[in-house]
C-alpha cells in the first residue's frame, strides 16, 4: 500500500516506490511532478548502474555519439550510455565490445509455433492468414519455431518491466551475425524471428543487418523457406532505421508490435522516465504509410499493459482513440498486468479493469484483443 506525497491519499493502487497517484500526476504542477518522478528514476537507475540521465556531453569534449533512439546520448571517457549498452572505459580491460551491425548482445531461444506473442491473433504463425505467400501452412504452424530473440539494453526505465534482466549483461551474452545467420540456415524447422527485450531499437544495426542477411542467405540456398521477422518495441526509435525494420517485416510477412505504455507524456515520465513523444511519431509515420499495404496480413500493432491505478479506462480511451484516428483496422492488445521489478507492491489487473477497458477499446477500433487473461484467475 502506497502513499501519495503530493495529495495524501493512500491505497492499494499507489505504488510505494512512485510514490504518486494517477490524478497527482496528471493534474498537479508539471514542473513539481515531472522534478519527483524523474529523482525516482534517478534513484533507481543508480542501484543499476546506469547513468541518472541519458548522458548529453558538449561536442568539444565527447568521443561518441548515437543517434538510435530518442536519447541520442554523447559519450566521453568513462560515461555508459542510458541504455547501458555503450561506453568508454578508461580501464581497457573491463571494457566489453559495443554492439554493432556484426556483434550483439542477446539471448536467443526456441518458441514452438504458435507462441504466446502479442500479435500470435493475426500472425501467420498463429492462423491462417498469410498463406501461402508468408506460410507454408494454411493454419497454425504445428511443428516450427519462432527464434525468440531477447536483446539486452533499453531507452526507456518502465518501473514495471516485465523482463528486467536486460539492464544486466556480459561477454557471454555477445552473438556475432555470421554465428547467429547459421542458427536459422541450419533449423529448417525456424519459420519466424522476433527481436525484442529491453527494446530492440538500442540494436538497431545488428537486428537490421542480420535480419537482410538471412533473408538474403535463405534466397540463395532455400528460395521457398519463409521467414517473418518481427520487431516488438517501444517505438522510441530513429525515424529511418524504423522504416527499415518496417519494411523488412513488410515484405517477409513480419509485423512490428508498438508499446503504447501511456498516453499523456507526463504519466509515460513517471512510469518510464522518458517521453513518449517519438514513440507516437513513429507509430502514426508507419501507420499512415504502410497499414493496409500488405493484403490479409497486418503490418503492426499496438499494445498496452494495464498497469493497476496508472493505466485506466481514461488511458486506454485515449490511446484508441489515437489509433482510431489513423486506421480503425490496426490491431490493438491489452495486457493484463503482473507485478514486477519496482511495482511488485501492485496487484495483478482485476478483471473489472481488463473488461472496461477492452470495452472502451473496442468502442473506437474493430480489432482489439484482451492478451494474459489467464492472469484474471489470480
Amino acid at each position: 500500500m502506497g502513499t501519495c506525497k503530493f495529495c495524501g491519499k493512500t491505497g492499494t493502487l499507489i505504488s510505494e516506490v512512485l510514490q504518486i497517484c494517477r490524478d497527482c500526476i496528471i493534474n498537479k504542477e508539471r514542473k513539481k511532478v515531472k522534478e519527483h518522478v524523474l529523482h525516482i528514476h534517478k534513484q533507481i537507475r543508480k542501484t543499476e548502474g546506469l547513468p541518472e540521465i541519458a548522458p548529453n556531453i558538449e561536442d568539444s569534449k565527447k568521443k561518441f555519439s548515437c543517434n538510435l533512439c530518442i536519447n541520442e546520448c554523447s559519450l566521453e571517457v568513462g560515461d555508459i550510455s542510458y541504455c547501458g549498452l555503450r561506453m568508454i572505459n578508461i580501464d581497457k580491460s573491463k571494457e566489453i565490445p559495443m554492439p554493432s551491425r556484426a556483434l550483439s548482445y542477446m539471448h536467443g531461444y526456441l518458441d514452438m509455433n504458435p507462441t504466446n506473442c502479442c500479435n500470435a491473433w493475426f500472425c501467420p504463425a498463429g492462423t491462417a492468414y498469410g498463406y501461402p505467400k508468408y506460410s507454408n501452412f494454411p493454419g497454425p504452424e504445428i511443428g516450427t519455431y519462432s527464434y525468440a530473440a531477447f536483446m539486452y539494453g533499453c531507452s526507456f526505465d518502465c518501473l514495471f518491466c516485465q523482463n528486467a534482466s536486460h539492464k544486466h549483461f556480459s561477454k557471454d551474452n555477445i552473438k556475432r551475425i555470421d554465428d547467429y545467420v547459421n542458427e536459422f540456415i541450419k533449423n529448417k524447422k525456424i519459420t519466424c524471428v522476433c527481436y525484442f527485450g529491453g527494446t530492440p531499437e538500442c540494436q538497431f544495426l545488428f537486428t537490421i543487418a542480420a535480419s537482410e542477411k538471412i533473408l538474403k542467405r535463405l534466397q540463395q540456398t532455400d528460395p521457398k523457406r519463409k521467414m517473418r521477422i518481427c520487431w516488438e518495441w517501444n517505438g522510441s526509435g530513429n525515424k529511418k532505421q524504423v522504416e527499415k525494420c518496417m519494411q523488412i517485416a513488410l515484405k517477409s510477412g513480419g509485423n512490428i508490435k508498438f508499446d503504447l505504455k501511456s498516453y499523456h507524456e507526463i504519466l509515460n515520465l513517471a512510469l518510464c522516465g522518458i517521453s513518449n513523444k517519438r514513440t507516437y511519431e513513429n507509430f502514426k509515420f508507419l501507420a499512415e504509410k504502410y497499414f493496409g499495404t500488405r493484403p490479409n496480413v497486418p503490418e503492426m500493432s499496438g499494445c498496452t499493459l494495464l498497469v493497476p491505478g496508472y493505466t485506466t479506462v481514461e488511458e486506454v480511451e485515449k490511446i484508441a482513440e489515437f489509433i482510431a484516428s489513423i486506421n480503425k483496422e490496426i490491431p490493438y492488445s491489452l495486457l493484463v498486468f503482473h507485478p514486477d521489478y519496482m511495482m511488485r507492491d501492485l496487484p495483478i489487473t482485476s478483471k473489472g479493469q481488463a473488461l472496461e477497458c477492452l470495452e472502451i477499446a473496442q468502442k473506437y477500433l474493430n480489432n482489439v484483443r484482451l492478451g494474459n487473461q489467464f492472469l484474471l484467475r489470480f
